[in-house]
């Protein structure tokens, strides 16, 4: 037998015997439910399979390969936010969830094999690069993104300050080449603007700066006597849950939500004294994402508020990381946060008025912005006409 077949077949140990043996201790507690798939067949068709790559793939494969492949299509059948990461790169794509995108402002996920940008932060050198939402990630410092890892990718865009990025995109079947060099940029912060009787309270993240601001910005509000509310969480896709549901707290009292596992509830978040009893329109989209989705569901369960724009991603979760045997690390979703219904936050919430933004050939710099005049008409619409357009 040559070194190469023993290799596989101790890789194949190392894997097959733990989760068997955890099968059938498993099979020993709990009777299988009718109609479930045993776990048994499963693995007889992953190894399957793995045997009929290894004899009859044009060319030679790598065991280890193959394993970090299948990890990597286990977590991609999850969610676009877990991920395996071998033990080699642990230390290092740690790092890169520390700094985030705090050095590219490039927010990149992966669905369906595809790797697309989120959101770009305002001011940031990915947004000075001229990259745009919805763009498809196609190559990455001259490599296809097709076989790269997501840990690897998201490694690269939280990279040194000084590195210089270079990206192809594809952008209405158009093949587009940019650069970025990383580096800081300033914080997005929240805004406060008016629109004649509106004000326009715009959250680009949630932090430990976010409540603070947003307290500031309804006093204001509040001494302008203003009694109409946009909420733009439009393009939010990052920051803290505990933070989303402070801001929350500014609005509505009592429980507003919990943080709930397989296990049951983890932790429950109350609110405070509202500064805010008007109206309210939040506009939204499909990158308004966690803690947005957050804010959003108890505004509207809870304040009365009303939803604008497109659907929201659909997924205000809770990441953790486990270490495997091996040194390496599974990424994963453990629980889901939730609106004062307690109905965990893992679909999309549907807009009360569906408003499309602009793309393509029909956008242009100077156009106005068509879901926030949406917004501005339903928040100006007497209360009857707002619920009969619905």
């Amino acid at each position: 037998m040559t070194r190469g077949r023993y290799t596989f077949f101790a890789l194949s140990a190392l894997v097959v015997v733990p989760i068997l043996a955890g099968s059938l201790v498993g099979a020993a507690q709990n009777e299988a439910k009718p109609g479930q798939d045993s776990l048994y067949k499963y693995l007889s068709v992953f190894t399957e399979a793995l045997s009929l790559v290894r004899q009859a793939y044009v060319e030679e494969s790598d065991p280890n390969a193959l394993f970090a492949g299948a990890l990597d299509g286990i977590t991609d059948a999850l969610d676009p936010f877990s991920v395996y990461v071998p033990a080699a790169a642990v230390a290092s794509y740690e790092e890169a969830r520390r700094v985030s995108t705090s050095r590219s402002g490039l927010a990149v996920l992966r669905e369906r094999g595809l790797d697309y940008v989120l959101q770009v932060d305002p001011g940031s050198p990915a947004a000075a690069a001229g990259i745009e939402r919805g763009d498809l990630l196609a190559e990455i410092q001259g490599r296809s993104t097709r076989l790269m890892p997501l840990w690897e990718l998201e490694q690269l865009l939280a990279g040194a300050a000084g590195t210089e990025i270079k990206v192809r995109l594809v952008r209405f079947a158009e093949t587009i080449d940019a650069s970025f060099t990383l580096g800081s940029f300033p914080r997005p912060r929240t805004s406060l603007t008016e629109r004649g009787e509106v004000s326009i309270l715009h959250l680009p993240t949630f932090d430990g700066e976010t409540v603070a601001e947003v307290r500031t910005a309804l006093e204001k509000v509040g001494q302008r006597g203003s009694r109409h509310l946009l909420i733009d969480l439009r393009g939010v896709h990052a920051g803290d849950a505990a933070a989303a549901y402070a801001v929350a707290g500014l609005f509505a009292d009592g429980e507003l939500g919990r943080l709930t596992g397989r296990a049951g509830t983890i932790e429950t978040f109350q609110g405070g004294t509202p500064l805010w009893t008007g109206r309210i329109v939040v506009l939204a989209d499909r990158s308004s994402l966690g803690p947005a989705e957050i804010l959003a569901a108890v505004l509207r369960q809870r304040a009365g508020a009303e939803l604008v724009g497109d659907r929201t991603f659909g997924h205000a979760g809770r990441q953790t990381g486990v270490e495997l045997s091996t040194g390496a690390r599974l990424y994963l979703t453990d629980a889901f946060y939730s609106g004062p219904d307690f109905v965990a936050l893992e679909s999309p919430l549907k807009p009360d008025l569906v408003a499309e933004a602009a793309t393509g050939d029909d956008e242009a710099k100077d156009a106005p912005d068509a879901v926030l005049e949406k917004g501005l008409e339903r928040l100006l619409a007497p209360p009857a006409e707002s619920k009969k357009a619905a």
